[in-house]
């Protein structure tokens, strides 16, 4: 009998020690995003916005594996008549709260978002001539244009058109969330968010919670914030980046996903600047500046004379820039130091020394910068206490008419419509029924929005997401646009 008891208890003792021993696997992800304050899924200005919005919000339809449409809070789509569009919802659709969602609350979110964003959401306006619900789990999208020809199904990928739960107030009910998670938790300074059990493509292997916090202050620096912080456990950041900065994360085991090339570094006119100096100035800037010099000492990029590089359906094959151009520098910057407005999470030290030597050799003058938080960057635009802005931009593919709406509609207009009215350009281009000559059309505009000075572009390059070894990225697609929050998984420590 004493053998059997002395059996049991090393036995007992034996799983206990193996218990103590085994770290479960992380599931909760920390991470640094400057965010817009207040949040509003149906409102992107900055990539972080895109993946809260993507977090937060469902969208009707998305994008396959194969860039074709699938399924996503809909699963059947049908032209009802020459300019009707119809969605059904999929079987047994809820909120987080487990709570169904319904069509009246589908057209609710929608037109609740074009009304708050008109500009925004002016690429679905326009096609709209009204939404209505003929039964509980039916969307009728009645259209301005023939419904073949409309490109709706494209336009409802985008995240402004996640579908948000809107309270009698008309404002967002953030604990009900159609997308892979909700907020638990929000403010100006964190965000944490639940997962939703309830998401059609839910998969118990997806964090049960992200905290995101806003980015840190200056001085930590957003590339290499997880070697100098210990909190975060997952960053996004640029291919811009030294090589020995590389090397010492590939050395100490942290997880590294990369897009292919998928922005634009750029430099964007002030509205006080939407006019012919602006113009010329940017034009002087194609003569003068060696865009070689602005990325001197970096790895990651490609030199860009336009905004879309080859591979992309809005990259025009054919662009040469006038480089004969013989464009003064306008009267008003020849006696003053240009002022540059730069956020540090999109410029950094080195960079923004390359920027400033190449605008001084151009000239004559050191410019002035003006530094401020990325979400704080659209203040400054409504108040165009600047010249222009020197950061980045996303490239949207493959819905190349959401990259023109965003590019040339958006509130904060990355090309503006000055003398040329790119806005008016971009509604014809809506209205062509022959694809290839839509993307044809687009082609022209950015070309024409490049030559004519309302833009200039210098280099191309990735985003790059960077994670603890805890942090799995290798099921985020290189189709996304960002490392997407609810394909993050995880690896159990020790592996």
């Amino acid at each position: 009998m004493k053998f059997i008891y002395y059996l049991i208890i090393i036995l007992l003792w034996s799983f206990n020690f193996i218990q103590a021993q085994e770290v479960k696997t992380v599931k909760e992800i920390r991470t640094y995003m400057s965010f817009t304050w207040p949040i509003d899924p149906a409102k992107i200005i900055t990539t972080p916005d895109m993946d809260l919005s993507y977090a937060l919000a469902g969208t009707l339809v998305e994008w396959g594996k194969n860039k074709h449409h699938v399924a996503g809070l809909t699963d059947k789509w049908e032209i009802t008549g020459e300019y009707t569009y119809r969605f059904t919802i999929r079987k047994n659709l809820k909120w987080s709260d487990g709570s169904p969602i319904t069509a009246q609350e589908i057209k609710k979110s929608l037109e609740r978002g074009i009304k708050s964003h008109p500009i925004d959401l002016r690429g679905l306006a326009v096609l709209l001539s009204g939404i209505s619900c003929p039964t509980p789990d039916a969307i009728d999208f009645n259209l301005k244009v023939k419904a073949e020809r409309s490109g709706l199904l494209g336009k409802l990928t985008e995240p402004n058109y996640g579908i948000l739960k809107i309270n009698p107030d008309n404002s967002i009910n953030f604990l009900k969330s159609s997308g892979p998670f909700w907020a638990a938790q929000h403010s100006k300074e964190e965000i944490i968010l639940k997962r939703n059990e309830q998401w059609p493509d839910f998969s118990p292997e997806m964090a049960e919670s992200i905290i995101v916090k806003q980015s840190p202050k200056v001085g930590l620096n957003s590339q290499s914030v997880l070697l100098e912080d210990k909190w975060p456990n997952l960053v996004q950041t640029s291919s811009l980046i030294s090589q020995d900065l590389m090397q010492k994360y590939e050395s100490n085991g942290f997880q590294m996903w990369k897009r292919p090339t998928d922005r634009i570094f750029l430099f964007q006119l002030s509205k006080k600047l939407h006019n012919q100096d602006g113009l010329n100035l940017f034009l002087f800037f194609e003569q003068k500046i060696k865009r070689e010099n602005i990325v001197k000492d970096f790895l990651g990029y490609q030199l860009a004379e336009q905004i879309f590089p080859q591979g992309y359906q809005l990259h025009v094959a054919d662009y040469k820039p006038n480089h004969n151009l013989k464009v003064q520098l306008p009267t008003q910057f020849i006696n003053r130091p240009l002022e540059i407005l730069i956020s540090p999470e999109r410029v950094s030290g080195p960079l923004k020394e390359n920027i400033k030597k190449a605008v001084t050799i151009a000239v004559g003058i050191e410019p002035k910068f003006i530094s401020a938080p990325l979400q704080e960057i659209p203040k400054h635009y409504n108040t165009g206490d600047y010249d222009f802005y020197a950061g980045t931009v996303g490239l949207a593919d493959p819905d190349p008419e959401g990259a023109m709406s965003f590019y040339f509609e958006n509130e904060f207009n990355i090309i503006p419509s000055i003398g040329e009215n790119f806005v008016q350009r971009l509604d014809q281009v809506r209205k062509e029924p022959d694809q290839q000559k839509r993307l044809q059309m687009m082609r022209s505009m950015l070309k024409d929005g490049v030559a004519g000075g309302y833009v200039f572009p210098l280099f191309n390059m990735s985003t790059v997401g960077i994670a603890r070894a805890d942090v799995d990225l290798s099921q985020v697609s290189l189709t996304d646009e960002s490392v997407t929050l609810s394909k993050i998984r995880f690896h159990k420590r020790g592996q």
